[in-house]
């Protein structure tokens, strides 16, 4: 009995060592690489996130008087032949408020705010959108520059990050006298810096600009987007 636990014990321990050099050597017939890709790119549309608000003694006023500047912002737009499909209300409320005097709260009247989000595809739309919508009370928070075939472009960067990533892969395996063999892993990283914003502040910096001379148009500067995508790969090596 005692012999047959010991031949089994050196049998495991034969196949222990076995799998274990085996393991070791899988993982020296591997490299592992990481890609990178980065370009500039010019702007071709941007997304205008605003909104609307109105107070007043009742709540059927408040959400009237808001009515009337929704439809008159609704009418700005598609006169910019903004489709419906591009324009989307986020955020709806109507609320009352309150101040607290002597530790006691008072209604003061309601509040009716309404927050949009504008796709605008065509850059040249973008100045006469925001001036025509400022004159129908819309807040501006933000300008967001981005563009419109994104998912074209990021497949394209993320595929010279794989070049590169198998260009680098390549160069080991020749200095150590191999060669590359099929891919084992790919971690494809998100591509990131697509988009570019302008927010609250340099909005109103760029309109009271505009401001100084009459009737002269807001003139938004969209730059250039810096996007960069990165992966990780792993191949085998012949």
């Amino acid at each position: 009995m005692k012999r047959r636990i010991i031949t089994l014990f050196l049998v495991m321990a034969t196949l222990f060592t076995f799998f274990s050099t085996g393991a070791s050597a899988a993982e020296r017939d591997s490299i592992s690489v990481n890609g990178h890709a980065s370009a500039e790119v010019s702007p071709d549309m941007a997304t205008l996130y605003g909104g609307l608000e109105k107070r007043a003694a009742t709540a059927a006023q408040a959400r009237e008087e808001l009515a009337r500047d929704m439809a008159a912002f609704k009418r700005v737009l598609l006169l910019q032949m903004i489709p419906d499909q591009d324009i989307r209300t986020i955020h709806y409320s109507l609320q009352p408020e309150f101040i607290y005097e002597k530790n006691k709260r008072r209604l003061t009247g309601y509040a009716a705010r309404a927050e949009y989000s504008v796709k605008i595809k065509d850059l040249e739309k973008l100045s006469p959108v925001i001036d025509r919508s400022v004159d129908c009370n819309l807040l501006i928070s933000r300008v967001e520059f981005g563009l419109n075939n994104r998912s074209l472009f990021e497949n394209r960067l993320l595929d010279e990050a794989v070049s590169n990533a198998r260009s680098k892969a390549a160069v080991v395996a020749r200095a150590g006298g191999r060669t590359l063999g099929y891919l084992i892993r790919a971690d494809l990283g998100t591509v990131t810096g697509a988009t570019r914003s302008l927010n609250r502040n340099m909005m109103m910096a760029k309109m009271a600009d505009g401001a100084a001379m009459e009737s002269a148009p807001t003139e938004l500067d969209p730059g250039v987007i810096n996007v960069e995508a990165n992966v990780s790969l792993e191949f085998a090596l012949e």
